[in-house]
């Protein structure tokens, strides 16, 4: 028996539950799935019921041979007549079966992304009835997706010379690059005493990219503008020690900023605003802790989270947003638009902690911000941080600081306390 899968190159949106972006298509997908197909693995095998069922057909017949009873002998070939048509029946529609997988578009870890598949059946006379379409988790190629939540697709019914769309689903727990290679059909129709198991080579690849955190909108404190309108704005605050009035404490102020005074007035924190030239543009800069990334794996993924969630929010408000991390040689320049975002994120998703950055020059140089600009800056652990205009800094390991609800951590970035702590 032979059978053939094919990918194809359309791409379909993942579907989202719980975040409100919009996953982007995966353009790479579409070379990547042009591939030659390959011929598939079957195999069968013995359900439980199935064995069991096998052993009271034994005793019918060890019962007729000893009793002579002629009611046992026509149950006995009962018996022995459904598990022929257990394995011929089902076996011979599999034998036409065809499966084509769809390109993986990229996603957002944590939510989830939908699979799709085309099933064909080209058997003149048998139906396919009762399968079921999954990934191969143990052929998966990168460990980082080993944890997702895979969910099979089910198929009831594809008559004679037809074919139907399924749909399967899986929600990466983490951010990396996934390989997904063999497609697995499984049905137990007719009785449920042989399971036959088609396998499909189906090469596909996607991203998957941060999450994206419900961060606090102060955060983001660029004003936006355009050209001349900024600087006229600029020049009427006036210089930078200017005093401006008082706001409430954000995460990322100093310390030595809070008037405490009126803060014991008010009841709350708050800090005194001087008068400062309006930031264009925000960097984010992910600073790289004494002991390396790879050493803080929790703190490091979080930090990754938080700046993606910083860029997705700037991009919202048309900020320009600038992405740091010389470490691992991420140095973008401010940008705006969807476009300039997506190169971002994929950058960000594309960082394994697990490999340890090559050695280099100006790993802790800041970025080359200008004076109106505001820079902020995610520290794992005790960053190595040099001087720079307009410096905020937020710890990954303080989620308050910078979630709108510190409950809503994602379970694979909470980690233990050990973990966080290190």
């Amino acid at each position: 028996m032979s059978a053939v899968a094919r990918t194809t190159n359309t791409q379909h949106h993942a579907d989202h539950h719980d975040q409100q972006h919009v996953a982007p298509t995966n353009e790479i997908n579409t070379l990547q799935n042009q591939h030659s197909s390959k011929a598939v693995r079957r195999s069968s095998k013995l359900t439980f019921g199935g064995g069991v069922y096998i052993l009271v057909t034994l005793f019918l017949a060890v019962g007729a041979i000893n009793s002579q009873n002629n009611l046992l002998f026509w149950l006995f070939g009962v018996a022995i007549a459904t598990l022929i048509v257990s394995g011929v029946f089902s076996g011979n529609a599999l034998m036409q079966v065809r499966l084509k997988a769809q390109a993986i578009p990229d996603a957002y870890a944590g939510d989830r992304l939908r699979l799709h598949y085309t099933v064909s059946n080209h058997s003149r006379f048998f139906p396919l009835l009762a399968a079921m379409i999954s990934e191969v988790p143990e052929k998966l190629s990168e460990k980082k997706v080993s944890d997702a939540k895979f969910e099979a697709a089910a198929l009831l019914h594809i008559g004679p010379q037809s074919r139907c769309k399924v749909t399967s689903s899986f929600v990466p727990s983490s951010r990396g690059r996934v390989a997904m290679r063999e497609v697995r059909l499984t049905t137990r129709f007719p009785f449920g005493l042989l399971q036959k198991t088609l396998v499909f080579e189906c090469p596909r690849k996607a991203m998957i990219l941060p999450h994206i955190l419900d961060i606090k909108p102060e955060l983001i404190r660029v004003m936006q503008g355009h050209g001349e309108e900024v600087r006229k704005q600029t020049d009427s605050r006036g210089s930078s020690n200017e005093y401006w009035g008082l706001r409430e404490y954000t995460p990322g102020d100093p310390k030595r900023a809070i008037a405490w005074k009126q803060s014991a007035r008010q009841g709350k924190l708050v800090v005194v605003e001087h008068a400062q030239p309006i930031s264009t543009r925000l960097w984010v800069w992910i600073a790289e802790p004494k002991g390396g990334f790879e050493n803080l794996p929790i703190n490091s993924e979080r930090a990754i989270a938080l700046g993606a969630s910083l860029i997705t929010q700037a991009t919202t408000r048309g900020v320009p947003i600038g992405l740091w991390m010389p470490a691992y040689g991420i140095r973008m320049m401010p940008g705006n638009g969807k476009a300039h975002m997506m190169r971002c994120l994929r950058a960000l998703g594309m960082i394994d902690f697990e490999q340890a950055a090559a050695r280099s020059t100006g790993r802790s140089n800041p970025p080359p911000s200008a004076s109106a600009d505001d820079v902020l800056v995610i520290a794992t652990g005790q960053p190595q941080i040099g001087h720079a205009k307009n410096l905020r800094v937020l710890y990954a390991d303080d989620p308050a600081s910078y979630l709108v609800d510190p409950a809503s951590m994602p379970m694979s970035l909470q980690g233990t306390p050990t973990e966080v702590a290190l």
